[in-house]
């Protein structure tokens, strides 16, 4: 399995991510974002919501490898139309010190407006990729009936307990790109399901790992996010093993429909 996959913009990008959400809550939060490049991550998916582009860019800096890594962030709710957005970039660009790939963070009222803006700054060269997180088929489709330019990614919520097929075939149909946050999920207990401890057992890996190489063997990216530097190097050594056809018939019957946060259509109504 390669390691990178090509955007319809004919970016390439990792399909392992590291995800920044809460680090800027942490006293090493910079720190996290080095070890992070220390421990193989090119790609780094940030948020104004988030609040750590500062730490994101000073830990690549710091890194001393800024110019082979590609930095995500996106633009928040509460940032109303063209201009709003516009603004809200220049002020991500000047923390991050550059924006590789930009998104709409909800679909939100008016995202078609605020959708021209993202393609404005990707036909003037600002960014190399824009996309959507949280947009199901029908948000997409919604934006496709005036989008000049498709979203390149959609990132959404998605793992064992949780796959909307619907969503990822329909990005997959269309050349999109699926990245999956919270790969792991956040609450629950995932990662004690006694068939899937069985299955890393066989393969000599961690039931994170067969997690992860789940999603990466349905084509979906990830966007792990650890603090610690062992389960950063885990969380990214996935491409030398393959699950068998027996071990993704039992982890697509763990999709029980399990989100960790709301429903896109009933969050922001």
């Amino acid at each position: 399995m390669e390691k990178t996959i090509r955007l319809l913009s004919g970016l390439e990008i990792p399909k392992v991510f590291f995800g920044t959400y809460r680090i800027h809550d942490r006293d090493d939060a910079v720190e996290v974002v080095k070890n992070a490049v220390a421990a193989g991550y090119r790609g780094f998916d940030s948020a104004t919501f988030y609040k750590d582009e500062d730490e994101v860019r000073r830990g690549l800096d710091l890194s001393g490898k800024r110019d082979e890594c590609l930095v995500t962030t996106k633009v928040w709710n509460d940032v109303k139309g063209y201009d709003g957005v516009m603004r809200d970039f220049e002020e991500s660009e000047k923390r991050l010190g550059g924006v590789d790939i930009y998104m709409l963070h909800w679909p939100l009222r008016e995202f078609s407006e605020r959708w021209r803006a993202l393609e404005d700054l990707f036909l003037d060269g600002r960014v190399k990729a824009i996309g959507v997180s949280n947009f199901k088929k029908h948000h997409i489709n919604e934006l496709m009936r005036t989008a000049r330019i498709l979203p390149m990614i959609d990132q959404i919520e998605a793992h064992c307990r949780f796959m909307d097929y619907e969503t990822i075939r329909f990005c997959q149909e269309n050349a999109i790109a699926v990245q999956a946050w919270r790969p792991l999920m956040r609450t629950g207990d995932m990662l004690q399901d006694e068939g899937i401890a069985k299955i890393a057992a066989r393969h000599g890996r961690t039931p994170a790992q067969i997690c992860l190489r789940f999603l990466l063997e349905k084509g979906v990216c990830v966007v792990p996010k650890t603090v610690r530097e062992e389960r950063m190097r885990e969380n990214i050594d996935l491409f030398d093993f393959s699950l068998t056809t027996e071990d993704l018939i039992y982890l697509q019957s763990l999709n029980y429909g399990e989100r960790t946060a709301g429903d896109p259509d009933e969050v922001f109504e």
